[in-house]
């Protein structure tokens, strides 16, 4: 019977931990995963960040029906996990997977996987370490039993003979510590300092989630996507950043993640990397809305023509003689008609 025998060398496909950590994380479905891998396989693993697959059928391979295939691909695309093109049947996989709206696995321990991964790469450190037993032993020259004190001068005749020197009395001894102890004793202060550096942000994180409980959520309830949609922002923008937004939502008597969102994609496309960029970004604003107020505005509305006030001079002469009530209420006429057509512009 002929045995398997895969090689790096007959192809493989490159995904950083990184998204396969993300897969692990987020509580996809057997069908949802069956296609993903399906996508990575003919598009990573051909060399291409896409794929085409022409017809729904093809996806049928997988094990799954065609009915089920067109509605899992809608939902894929429409969570943002998936890019698709419907004219051209092109399929990639959204590597930012921070704009995923799938619902991570609520048994999913972040702590626990990265113990995890420490373990097999100590494992891994351990199979490449040489063992000491194993190691062939040189033998040692021969070593003179002659004793000769450090105080006596070297003699300039050669040797090939070593000699053995005595440590004097009077130094101390020095004791070798241990090297594992030291490791470990390494290792320990560099957990600590981590979970101490956890415990910071853990805090920090409290303070956003008590602040978006007592001024974002009035009336909403909080599901379980929001929380985690705060945390990926808070990793991304950081503490500052976020409280900004947050604040600005809250000023905007917003409810929810969404004012939030669109805070944050902004202040991105402004190149906002600080809050010292979202005070500049808010002088810049405050002038160009105050120069545009200040901008006069033409109304031709409040242009009197030339005529009107020759014609209103001509009225106001005092040797004018006196005019019916019937040619006032014409003249006055006339000149309403004169005045309606210039405003309509056909003067």
């Amino acid at each position: 019977m002929k045995t398997a025998n895969p090689q790096l060398e007959n192809g493989h496909i490159r995904i950083a931990n990184e998204l396969w950590n993300e897969i692990l994380r987020r509580n996809f479905s057997k069908r949802q995963l069956n296609l993903i891998l399906f996508i990575w396989r003919l598009s990573y693993g051909t060399g291409q960040k896409d794929c085409v697959v022409p017809n729904f059928t093809h996806f049928e391979i997988t094990g799954m029906y065609k009915q089920d295939v067109k509605k899992e691909l809608t939902f894929l695309a429409e969570c943002s996990v998936l890019h698709w093109e419907q004219e051209t049947m092109v399929f990639s996989i959204n590597k930012n997977y921070h704009h995923w709206q799938i619902t991570p696995n609520k048994k999913w321990d972040n702590d626990l996987f990265d113990e995890l991964i420490y373990t097999n790469l100590q494992r891994k450190r351990q199979r490449h370490t040489p063992n000491s037993n194993s190691q062939t032993t040189k033998p040692h020259p021969q070593v003179s039993k002659l004793l000769t004190s450090q105080r006596k001068a070297v003699s300039k005749t050669r040797t090939f003979q070593l000699v053995k020197h005595l440590p004097s009395g009077s130094r101390k001894a020095v004791i070798s510590s241990d090297s594992a102890s030291v490791k470990t004793k390494g290792k320990t202060v560099e957990r600590k300092e981590i979970k101490k550096c956890n415990n910071k942000k853990d805090k920090a994180f409290g303070e956003l989630i008590n602040f978006y409980r007592a001024n974002l959520r009035r009336g909403v309830s909080e599901s379980r996507f929001n929380h985690d949609l705060l945390k990926q922002w808070y990793e991304e923008y950081g503490y500052d950043l976020l409280f900004a937004a947050m604040k600005v939502a809250a000023k905007a008597e917003a409810k929810g993640v969404k004012y939030i969102e669109r805070v944050l994609v902004n202040w991105t496309e402004a190149g906002v990397k600080s809050v010292e960029d979202v005070g500049r970004l808010n002088q810049r604003v405050k002038k160009r809305t105050k120069s545009y107020q200040q901008k006069p505005v033409a109304n031709k509305r409040d242009v009197v023509p030339d005529w009107y006030v020759q014609h209103k001079e001509q009225r106001s002469v005092k040797n004018e003689p006196a005019k019916t009530e019937e040619e006032k209420r014409q003249t006055a006429a006339e000149v309403d008609r004169m005045l309606a057509a210039y405003l309509a512009g056909e003067e």
